[in-house]
């Protein structure tokens, strides 16, 4: 009887505890500096005429922000591109990018990236996690693009092509609106679901990611929280792509959530996409199979 009588207490415990209404949202100190790492490795296979080709991509993205004003629900939060890391390995080319280090004097796509560094990007963010839009984006582009003066005559069509393709104001939110969009726009329990979505973009290639999340957990200041994505290329914008995909695939995270800020802990993803990648060189056109599979962290460090 009293054994029956504890499981009852027990089991009434943890209704009580899943009961529990969650409020996830940012709650971000005006003026303190916050620190995210967001990291990245890629296994790309792809196959021509029979003979399967691999490569490996790196990519480590080291962000700070701060909170410049909030009105309601709407903050002004201002982003530093501290350090963005890119490594690619492959049969054809390796190469290494790294933003914080001083490019030479002919590296005039490195010296681009040494600007994007140094200006800061401001956005209007909710504390749900929405991403509203820039405030500043075209001045921030106009002192990056500054660079191009240095360019010679003979290169500036392709390293402008290439500087468009990083400064893009998709690809920018997509380094961004990824750190805050696992929030909830309402109280939840756990056990509650919600979707929420966003793009991924870059100059090779953007896909869409529909997120279906879960709050798994509370455990002392912290939720766990989980999540499911279908994934899908978007058409690319350029008219004439050297590169472009069309995938498609999903992918699944675990997720550590500060209640106090709203800000995720640690965020782990796998992901698998797989279709047809095609290669156009000066008007012949190549399509290949090719196969994606990723693993993500993202880490507040700070």
């Amino acid at each position: 009887m009293k054994n029956l009588f504890i499981s009852v207490i027990a089991l009434m415990f943890s209704f009580l505890v899943m009961a529990q209404p969650a409020k996830l949202a940012l709650n971000l100190e005006t003026g303190k500096m916050y620190k995210v790492k967001n990291s990245s490795q890629q296994t790309i296979q792809a196959s021509v005429n029979g003979q399967q080709f691999t490569s490996e991509v790196y990519n480590n993205i080291f962000i700070s922000f701060k909170v410049l004003s909030q009105a309601k629900d709407i903050m002004q939060i201002e982003f530093k591109f501290d350090t963005i890391e890119n490594k690619v390995n492959s049969p054809m080319a390796k190469r290494e990018t790294n933003s914080a280090k001083p490019a030479k004097s002919k590296e005039y796509l490195a010296k681009i990236m040494n600007r994007i560094s140094t200006y800061k990007l401001i956005a209007k963010i909710s504390t749900s996690g929405k991403f509203i839009g820039f405030v500043n984006y075209k001045n921030f582009k106009d002192s990056v693009l500054m660079e191009m003066d240095s360019v010679p005559d003979t290169k500036k069509d392709q390293i402008q092509k290439q500087a468009d393709g990083v400064l893009g104001e998709s690809t920018l939110q997509s380094m961004i609106e990824p750190n805050f969009v696992h929030l909830p726009e309402k109280t939840v329990n756990v056990g509650d679901k919600w979707d929420r979505s966003f793009s991924i973009n870059s100059s090779v290639a953007s896909m869409i990611l529909f997120n279906s999340y879960t709050l798994n957990s509370i455990e002392g200041k912290s939720a766990k929280m989980s999540c499911s994505s279908q994934i899908e290329s978007l058409p690319s914008n350029d008219a004439k792509p050297q590169i472009s995909m069309d995938v498609k695939g999903n992918s699944t995270s675990d997720l550590n959530v500060d209640l106090g800020t709203g800000l995720s802990i640690k965020n782990s993803t796998k992901s698998h996409v797989e279709g047809t990648m095609t290669v156009n060189n000066q008007g012949n056109e190549m399509k290949m199979p090719v196969v994606v599979d990723s693993h993500s962290e993202n880490n507040k460090i700070e």
